[in-house]
């Protein structure tokens, strides 16, 4: 969502609007992919009228409401790394389909949050003892480099210039989406994704045409089948128009 269906601003683009009910005219169904979690997409997704997404970087995946796949952090687990990030003076978010929980709120937090256009979470710093966690967020500009040697399970993946999303070893986008095609009764149905960051690459390696906006990282681009245009230069809507889906 966040550089791709949603401009610089976080807001929907007339253009893009138009092009999802002209994809719905033509039997395609449109489905969302994003990093962020269920309360955060739920907004777009009623003014999209999309009913089917893959959250959480893969991490949920649900079809017309309904969760189809979901993978579930151990508690121990995030109770060492919440342990490591305090140690270097990081803070964490816990993330479920339900809500965002952070060990505390400093600069880097608020930083993120308005990046992403969102309030800022809660502070529920033993969140991940009483509820599901589904993947977590280390809020860090610098210091990537410490983690990832001592989660060898777990995958650190830049997605803002403020935060690593963290999710376990394997798990991206691209196995969400083959769950929800699995379960849509989707399979051999040509299938195209819409990316702009790290988090998209193994997306871009699952479906058959990969779109990258002009403002998509350098390294992702290099993933695609077709370059469109930007997020706030009807991006979307171009590319939709270059494979005539629309």
């Amino acid at each position: 969502m966040d550089g791709t269906l949603l401009n610089s601003e976080a807001e929907l683009l007339p253009s893009s609007m138009e092009a999802l009910e002209k994809l719905r005219e033509n039997n395609i169904v449109p489905i969302i992919a994003t990093g962020r979690t269920l309360i955060e997409i739920d907004k777009n997704m009623a003014k999209t009228k999309i009913d089917s997404a893959v959250a959480m970087n893969g991490q949920l995946a649900f079809y017309k409401g309904e969760v189809v796949y979901q993978d579930k952090l151990e508690p121990e687990l995030i109770a060492r790394l919440t342990a490591e990030a305090k140690s270097q003076n990081v803070e964490v978010c816990f993330y479920n389909g339900e809500r965002i929980g952070a060990t505390a709120q400093n600069e880097t937090v608020k930083k993120h949050f308005d990046y992403l256009g969102e309030p800022m979470p809660g502070v529920y710093p033993d969140m991940f003892a009483k509820e599901t966690i589904n993947m977590a967020l280390l809020l860090l500009e610098t210091g990537d480099e410490y983690f990832p040697s001592r989660f060898p399970e777990l995958q650190f993946v830049r997605n803002t210039p403020f935060s690593n999303d963290v999710l376990r070893k394997g798990g991206s986008k691209a196995r969400g989406i083959e769950k929800l095609i699995e379960v849509m009764g989707y399979e051999g149905i040509p299938t195209y994704a819409f990316g702009d960051g790290k988090n998209d690459i193994e997306m871009f390696q699952a479906v058959d045409y990969a779109v990258a906006m002009e403002n998509a990282m350098p390294g992702l681009k290099e993933h695609a089948s077709y370059i469109t245009d930007t997020n706030n230069n009807d991006g979307i809507a171009k590319a939709l128009a270059h494979y005539k889906l629309i």
